[in-house]
């Protein structure tokens, strides 16, 4: 009901929507609710009334504005009163348990999370004993674990913060005594709220986070402006301060490059972490058990068609080096590790909601006791883990845990293998500080952040209860919010490219449009860009048309010629294609595929001795001749030379697998040469490689012209099909 009331108001039918409202309004016994809500439509049926009667007001598109920003509030209010009584999700479930035990206030939170912080800094300096300092430690985390959880649980069930609420989070979230990872939870808290229920004062709250200085706080409030402007981007206009904060943002150097990141990471999550999965599963971990070492050989170096003159975009498809694979995809921000740490989310950490949002921490209760005691090699291992950018946060926790369940001996084994030897300790070092620098790149944290919400939304226990965000198509670059910034002349084109060696050609086709419109009319490279994708979609008057434009900025490219060939010999206009075909030919005389495109012009030309040549000179030189002899074949029956014909399509009938075309103009031919028996044959063979006996008349009778040409009688051709019945 809610989703239809917001679909009302989305489209500003108002009154509509407070009529349906009214009805969801009475399976809640909230009046106060009831109270707002019919006093909201009778301001808004004397707005109508002032309005019918040609009334003005000054105010009255404020005002208007104000109802229906009003109206989209209670209608969340009355859905959530509604499902307070009937849903027993966790939302619901956290919910109703605050009401019956209330949380803390934020001010008391603030107090206990700025308490953990002082006290772990003065715990080594107080307790004596290992011992009492260890058990003290473990029971501040304990408690801190308790205040973290409970401000997540806080935020994220609060329907809508009051204004005293929107600034005592303000307040804690500037608090400097507040450790960066507690205040990163606050933001995941503040994001899974909106995405359950739309609020203004929180998505002001992320505005806000985003001017942080630390990197693992404005990525992840980015993150949730995105999202927010992506499912409630009619709402956030209707409120002039965050439309002008947004726009402010959208001028932001840093913040257009920081959005580009984040689009493209949700991309390759919502669009493309399944098929690297199937990918790892099938393909990759199956080579590299096998055999890791490089094999070049058997490429077919023409199976790529897009220009070669882009490759410094473009990533090669059918690499058979299968660690260059992987390591390509890790480099491109690609979730190469889903399915290896999908198995590993059953443990009891992962059952709190919270605890899919903590940054990796090695001070966390459980994960703290991998470095107790001085062994150096067991730090270093957590030095690794925390500051890799290979893993994502819930990944490392995983294998934490993971390693927490081996037998102490296994465990020291497996630490000692992944630290190596105590002598190179100093490029250890190094390296951390190499990641150190690396983590710090706003890139790598968004892309562990992404990583870690597609594991909570795919392999949560209670995930059912939710909407699943990566089952979106989340192209941002199509609100209004954010186009501005997903579409400037810096970014637009690399977005483009994505979607486009990704396969998704009409929106790459789309954004291709768009910046040769707005910015690169003169860019050769993106006429080409774009007319290939309608090419490919089948469009090729217009790929034609960006062709041409190509040619007029570089003239005579052999790609572009011959791709304007292919686009010709498609529509039907075979002088044209010939045309753009010589042209390449000059360039590539010895190229056997061009050889043989050329002669089927030809053919289809009715030059029919020109084309025999060409097809001759494949043949003659081509290791795979079949495409060569067809061809051959049917222009020696097309001609009258019946015997040749039927010698080439004797050495195709011949092949291991001839095709259904084969065995046709086999058929044809042998029922000209007076051979009925085993044309009738032959066309049986044709009849069992198609569908139906419908699908064979149909294409039996595609060739009707040309044997009647052959001196085929017509009566004959009604009958033979009746044979194969």
């Amino acid at each position: 009901m809610r989703e239809e009331i917001i679909k009302l108001l989305d489209q500003y039918r108002l009154k509509e929507a407070l009529s349906q409202m009214t009805g969801y309004a009475t399976h809640t016994s909230d009046w106060q609710l009831k109270n707002e809500l019919e006093a909201l439509q009778t301001s808004y049926d004397l707005m109508l009334q002032y309005t019918s009667k040609g009334m003005k007001d000054p105010n009255k598109v404020e005002i208007y504005h104000k109802m229906l920003r009003t109206a989209y509030e209670l209608a969340d209010r009355i859905h959530i009163a509604v499902q307070a009584t009937q849903n027993y999700g966790a939302y619901y479930d956290t919910m109703r348990t605050f009401v019956q035990s209330p949380p803390h206030s934020y001010p008391e939170l603030q107090m206990q999370l700025e308490a953990y912080t002082e006290d772990m800094a003065t715990a080594p300096l107080i307790y004596t004993t290992e011992a009492k300092r260890n058990e003290e430690m473990d029971a501040m985390r304990k408690r801190h674990e308790t205040a973290v959880d409970e401000l997540f649980e806080k935020i994220w069930v609060s329907t809508r913060w009051s204004e005293s609420e929107y600034a005592e989070a303000q307040i804690l979230f500037n608090s400097l005594l507040i450790q960066v990872n507690d205040l990163s939870i606050m933001v995941s808290a503040v994001t899974m709220s909106l995405l359950q229920i739309f609020d203004i004062r929180k998505f002001m709250f992320l505005l806000n986070a985003y001017t942080h200085q630390d990197t693992m706080l404005n990525q992840r409030a980015i993150a949730g402006i995105a999202l927010t402007c992506y499912y409630y981007e009619k709402r956030i206009l209707q409120y002039p301060e965050a439309v002008s904060r947004i726009n402010e943002l959208n001028e932001n150097t840093e913040f257009i490059k920081n959005l580009h990141h984040i689009q493209i990471q949700l991309l390759q999550s919502s669009r493309e972490t399944r098929k690297i999965d199937k990918k790892m599963r099938e393909e990759i971990i199956p080579e590299m058990m096998k055999n890791p070492k490089l094999n070049l050989e058997g490429l077919d170096e023409d199976a790529e068609d897009h220009n070669p003159e882009w490759e410094e975009w473009i990533d090669r498809s059918g690499i058979t080096n299968k660690l260059r694979e992987l390591g390509e995809l890790q480099m491109s921000g690609a979730d190469v590790y889903m399915s290896t740490f999908s198995q590993l989310k059953q443990f009891p950490f992962f059952r709190k909601i919270s605890h899919w949002f903590y940054p990796f921490d090695p001070q966390y209760q459980d994960i703290a006791k991998l470095s107790l005691g001085n062994d150096e090699q067991k730090i270093s291992l957590l030095n690794i883990l925390m500051n890799s950018d290979v893993f994502c946060n819930s990944d490392k926790y995983s294998f934490c845990f993971t390693m927490l369940q081996m037998p102490e001996s296994q465990r020291n084994l497996m630490q000692q293998q992944l630290n190596g030897q105590h002598e190179a300790s100093e490029e250890l070092k190094e390296r951390l500080k190499e990641m150190s620098q690396s983590k710090a790149r706003a890139e790598f944290v968004s892309r562990q952040y992404i990583h870690d919400l597609y594991r909570f939304f795919k392999l949560w226990s209670r995930r059912h209860e939710i909407h699943d965000i990566f089952e979106d198509t989340l192209d941002l670059w199509n609100k209004e919010t954010l186009s501005q910034a997903l579409l400037h002349k810096d970014y637009i084109n690399k977005l483009a490219d994505y979607l486009f060696t990704h396969d998704d050609l009409t929106e790459a086709g789309i954004l291709y449009d768009k910046s040769i419109e707005l910015y690169n009319r003169k860019n050769a490279e993106l006429w080409q860009k774009a007319g290939f994708i309608y090419q490919k979609i089948g469009s090729y008057k217009k790929a034609i048309d960006y062709y041409l434009q190509s040619d007029l900025l570089i003239p005579d490219n052999a790609w572009n010629n011959r791709h304007l060939a292919q686009c010709y010999r498609k529509e039907g206009n075979y002088q044209q294609a010939l045309e753009y075909y010589n042209k390449v030919e000059q360039i590539q005389p010895d190229n056997l595929n061009l050889t043989l495109q050329i002669g089927q012009c030809l053919m289809a030309l009715e030059r029919y001795d020109e084309a025999l040549a060409y097809f001759f000179k494949v043949e003659y030189l081509d290791k795979k001749p079949q495409n060569a002899r067809r061809a051959i074949g049917w222009c020696s029956f097309i001609t009258g030379n019946h015997q040749q014909a039927k010698k080439y399509y004797d050495l195709l009938i011949s092949e291991p697998k001839p095709i259904m075309e084969d065995w046709m103009n086999a058929g044809h031919v042998y029922y000209i040469l007076n051979e009925t028996e085993k044309s009738i044959e032959y066309y049986r063979k044709a009849q069992e490689l198609c569908d139906s006996h419908d699908e064979f008349i149909r294409l039996y009778q595609i060739d009707k012209k040309d044997l009647i040409k052959q001196g085929a009688n017509e009566v004959d051709l009604f009958i033979l099909p009746d044979e194969l019945i």
